[in-house]
């Protein structure tokens, strides 16, 4: 066995917690990994795991060891990963997190043609609107729309989304269809919350900004769930023109403040900084680059 596959085998006890539990999930004796760990030891000349009868811990040179040599692997993985997509082909995983309206409404339709073009990959697609601590976590791409809040990442834009406010015939019926973003303050405007609620609406006229404090009685941390409560007539909603775009097409929404320009926000693709991005990533950011245009 090379060194890499000590390494490999050292990575995988810490991660799994015992060595049977490494060794079940490659279907190997728990005294072949054991016997591994004792040979990596003795040829390092240092003690790297504290074993007991429930559980293991590192030393201090084992945690150094874990953290630099699981780094190697994975950008050894990534290397061997770009030099076998040099090709048309691509193969491997990739898993991407996105806000479940954005994934709804926006992503699936691409995702579904860059498979077709590269069938031999496989795609796990998590939807949420939680913030994702990308660098703790096991996803290769979190897509976000909004403000970027983490300069440690590398983002790339992947489409420009044009917001509208909107509200439903009955409700404007019922409380008058404002004419200016000031007259929002007299109306229920349902709010959206992430990390924190998005009070301030933000409209352009002529070059001129408009911010508005709005207020009402419905906040959520979901895009679909407020359109449908503006459908209801619950009040006015201001959000990406692909979530209410089915009930302005219907007339269940109607569009109000067109005089005013619509504001844009960004939609991203993040990713740890890396010496190596996958050539499956750079092509997957660059194909929704493409289609989200």
């Amino acid at each position: 066995m090379s060194h890499f596959d000590d390494l490999f085998w050292l990575v995988e006890v810490v991660e799994a917690g015992t060595l049977s539990a490494a060794a079940e999930k490659h279907n190997v004796t728990s005294a072949a990994v054991s016997k591994r760990l004792r040979l990596l030891e003795e040829r390092l000349g240092v003690k790297l795991l504290v074993r007991t009868t429930r559980h293991l811990r590192t030393t201090e040179a084992g945690a150094l060891y874990y953290q630099r040599g699981k780094a190697l692997l994975e950008e050894f993985n990534e290397l061997e990963e770009n030099i076998a997509s040099t090709s048309e082909r691509l193969c491997g995983s990739i898993r991407i997190n996105a806000p479940l309206s954005f994934g709804m409404h926006a992503l699936m339709e691409p995702i579904h043609a860059f498979m077709q073009l590269y069938p031999q990959l496989h795609i796990t697609l998590h939807l949420d609107d939680r913030f994702i601590d990308i660098l703790n976590s096991d996803y290769d791409l979190v897509i976000r729309v909004g403000n970027l809040e983490d300069s440690s990442l590398v983002a790339q834009r992947i489409a420009n989304l044009r917001l509208v406010c909107c509200a439903a015939p009955s409700y404007l019926a019922k409380h008058g269809t404002p004419q200016t973003p000031q007259e929002l303050l007299k109306h229920n405007c349902l709010v959206y919350q992430h990390s924190m609620p998005m009070h301030i609406w933000e409209f352009q006229k002529e070059g001129i900004e408009s911010s508005v404090p709005v207020h009402g009685n419905l906040v959520a941390n979901n895009g679909d769930i407020l359109n449908q409560a503006a459908i209801l007539g619950q009040g006015l909603v201001y959000h990406p023109e692909f979530i209410a775009h089915n009930a302005l097409a219907n007339g269940e929404l109607v569009e109000v403040l067109k005089d005013y320009t619509s504001i844009y926000v960004s939609a991203y693709a993040m990713y740890p900084t890396r010496h190596f991005l996958p050539v499956k990533i750079r092509r997957l950011i660059e194909f929704l680059q493409q289609q989200l245009a």
